[in-house]
């Protein structure tokens, strides 16, 4: 890498002499984070600074926010705007002070995830790819139209007897019933579909990265891979 006054995320991530995969282990993070990073997501400070730091470690160049563009810190709420002390207030702006008042006390909301209920070791298909870093658009189509030559599968075309697209297998429940009375499904893949999706994507070379769970098949594709 040439002495520049200024870098890319981008530059920097294209020109690494080893793996994204080992980048992000000697970094800290998973591969997830360096593609949202990537994509002009806002990272933590420490997750910022830790990525610079390995960089500047690989590259043997120091870098900082102010020469590498295209990476964003995350705001912290108080540093949006504080609050002016009493010390700096004028007098009619320090607040006065009031007498007690007795006022219902509100119960904060439980915001625990929402429950699939799916069987087990099945996964919501928009999770699915998001966890391996493939936007849920482009799942979509993998699962409704495919890649390949050939007809898109339907109710209408005969897999047996015609060409069909390659596609991923997944299954189908009902949602939730909208207020003008259609029924809103979702997909989800067993864990046999989730193996065919890995195995859907490398056929087609199509670029995922591994997920946080040890124990699916993305580690040991990718592993094979490298």
């Amino acid at each position: 890498m040439k002495l520049k006054e200024s870098y890319t995320l981008e530059e920097l991530c294209s020109g690494l002499s080893i793996t994204l995969k080992k980048f992000c282990q000697m970094a800290g993070i998973t591969e997830g984070t360096l593609i949202n990073l990537r994509q002009r997501y806002a990272g933590r400070p420490s997750t910022v600074n830790s990525i610079l730091n390995t960089f500047s470690q690989v590259y043997g160049i120091e870098f900082s926010l102010e020469n590498v563009e295209g990476l964003k810190v995350q705001e912290k709420p108080h540093q949006k705007g504080k609050k002016p002390t009493e010390a700096t207030m004028s007098i009619p702006a320090i607040p006065q002070t009031e007498v007690a008042q007795n006022r219902p006390t509100i119960e904060k909301r439980d915001y625990t995830p929402r429950k699939t209920d799916l069987p087990d070791g099945c996964i919501l298909a928009t999770e699915f790819a998001l966890k391996h870093g493939v936007k849920r658009e482009t799942f979509r189509d993998h699962m409704n139209i495919g890649i390949g030559p050939g007809l898109i599968h339907g109710p209408d075309v005969d897999e047996e007897t015609q060409q069909v697209k390659d596609y991923v297998r997944s299954e189908e429940r009902n949602k939730r019933v909208r207020k003008d009375g259609t029924i809103e499904k979702e997909r989800y893949l067993t864990q046999e579909q989730q193996k065919a999706a890995l195995e859907f994507w490398q056929r087609h070379q199509v670029s995922f990265t591994q997920c946080e769970n040890t124990v699916c098949w993305c580690h040991t594709f990718l592993e094979e891979t490298e």
